[in-house]
């Protein structure tokens, strides 16, 4: 499944005054004034916490950007004084935090985790002194997390619910990503909908290096598909069909893809082969565009494939054998619970089944068998969608409900999205032998 060192400076509070070598105090110097050696007293706002970043001063309440490196992330808290070192350690995570001294916590950080607390209380160590709450919260904007699970390591994700990959990777990338199956580059790309004027570029995960494609270009874009082909081929499908090395090097244009589908391409999928396209764009008559990839050779599907919403695309899905091809379909765009799915035989261009019922979209899974993903009505930020496993003969084989559906290459998990409010991830795992 896919399924991406600065110098710490530990700033310490105080100051004392020089005097010259040999000479001795004077008698006032000697003296302990009450203000020295009373316990602090009082509740104290969270500013008077030191907080650095790598080094960096950092202001609580303004956040804290920094661009991905590859190394750690170190943070420095100093207090004005000796702390109750419970009071601070029941907010932080302690396999990160150290001790320099009874004032002076350093938490490191990997940069693929999350990076962020909140301290609501910190007690002095001796008095009744109290430091209200501060926040740190340090992000890495335009940038991704690529984590690479190992299939040992997705094993146990299934059985022991861990979900540390060994291999995770953060690096800058302001559009979409899609990583190679080897989990060493990356192509970043503008998709449809995601902020213009990326430039397609190569990202190599272990180092965060970054190279521009010479060609598709930005003004290429957007992309409806960037990825690599069964044999290791880069496909790039936007205004044009692109096909070049591994690398990036060597983009080949070998089809106007806007003139194939009748419209700038919304959706593109290859066949299991990987040596044909299918492109749907919105157009006049619902056609699909079937691009040869090793010659450019355009044929068309009529279907009709129709999108069910005014700003919706049409999901498509091939049959393992590459002779029938699967779409959404409706009559109007009043929604996905009149659509339908359509099943074409390629050979002979006619409509073989369709299947009834509502259908959000679909997709087909390394077995052969189809996705239908339909909308069963429910409601709230939880609401989940279902997904009914079947074959091309419209048999329906298994159901599940959530948000998404993927099936590891190996045909051995299916991992499940589960749905919920903004900030929420979370996903369940099944194994289907």
């Amino acid at each position: 499944m896919k399924t991406i060192a600065l110098v710490l400076v530990a700033l310490v509070l105080g100051a004392c005054g020089s005097t010259l070598a040999g000479a001795s105090a004077s008698p006032a110097s000697r003296s302990t004034s009450p203000s020295a050696s009373a316990a602090p007293t009082g509740r104290l706002p969270g500013s008077v916490v030191r907080i650095t970043v790598n080094g960096a001063p950092y202001v609580d309440g303004t956040g804290f950007t920094l661009a991905p490196t590859g190394g750690p992330v170190a943070i420095v808290l100093t207090f004005p004084f000796a702390v109750e070192k419970a009071s601070v350690e029941r907010w932080l995570p302690r396999s990160t935090l150290v001790w320099t001294d009874d004032r002076t916590a350093q938490l490191t950080f990997k940069e693929t985790e999350p990076i962020g607390f909140k301290i609501a209380e910190t007690r002095a160590a001796v008095g009744d002194a109290v430091i209200d709450w501060f926040t740190v919260n340090v992000e890495f904007p335009a940038t991704r997390v690529v984590n690479i699970f190992a299939t040992g390591e997705v094993y146990g994700i299934a059985t022991g619910g861990s979900r540390t990959a060994a291999d995770s990777h953060r690096v800058s990338a302001a559009g979409a990503l899609t990583v190679s199956p080897e989990g060493g580059p990356a192509i970043q790309y503008q998709a449809i909908g995601s902020p213009t004027g990326v430039t397609p570029t190569m990202i190599q995960l272990f180092t965060g290096i970054g190279t521009p494609l010479a060609q598709p270009t930005a003004a290429d874009g957007p992309f409806a598909y960037a990825d690599w082909l069964p044999d290791g081929r880069l496909l790039m499908v936007g205004r044009s069909v692109w096909v070049g090395n591994a690398d990036g090097s060597a983009m080949r244009n070998i089809a106007d893809a806007i003139g194939a589908a009748g419209g700038l391409p919304w959706t593109a999928v290859p066949n299991a082969a990987g040596d044909r396209v299918a492109i749907w764009a919105y157009n006049a008559d619902g056609h699909v565009a079937l691009v040869d990839l090793k010659n450019g050779m355009v044929a068309r599907v009529t279907g009709p494939f129709r999108r069910y919403a005014a700003d919706g695309t049409v999901s498509l899905a091939w049959s393992r054998d590459s002779t029938m091809l699967a779409g959404i379909d409706a009559d109007s765009e009043t929604g996905a619970a009149k659509a339908r799915v359509r099943i074409v035989d390629l050979a002979s261009g006619k409509t073989v089944r369709t299947i009834e019922g509502g259908a959000v979209m679909v997709a087909s899974f390394p077995n052969g068998e189809l996705l239908v993903t339909r909308d069963p009505g429910e409601q709230g930020a939880g609401a989940r969608l279902l997904g009914i496993v079947m074959g091309f003969d419209g048999v329906e084989h298994r159901r599940y409900q959530g948000c998404s559906w993927t099936m590891s290459p190996d045909v051995r998990y299916i991992i499940q999205s589960e749905c919920g409010g903004a900030g929420f991830s979370g996903f369940t795992m099944f194994e289907l032998i």
